[in-house]
């Protein structure tokens, strides 16, 4: 009996082994992608760096007007 219940243990194990195996495989393909994706912006900012200094001023300058329409939560003071 006590060989059942090493056998499914290991088995148990095996499998939990893969899996880890498997999401290990899947973050190093996300950090490939993530790297080629990096390198592509890096070829389009070196291509046109006075459109890519424009374009990240205009989404600064959104994301500003979008966070001032945010109403602030006022403090309280004890």
């Amino acid at each position: 009996m006590s060989d059942t219940v090493t056998g499914d243990g290991q088995d148990g194990t095996g499998a939990a082994a893969q899996r880890v195996h498997a999401t290990a495989q899947q973050a190093e393909r996300a950090a490939y992608q993530a790297q080629d994706a990096l390198g592509e912006v890096r070829g389009v900012i070196r291509a046109q760096p006075i459109t890519a200094a424009l374009v990240i001023f205009v989404m600064g300058y959104l994301f500003g007007r979008l966070g001032s329409l945010i109403p602030s939560v006022p403090s309280r003071r004890a």
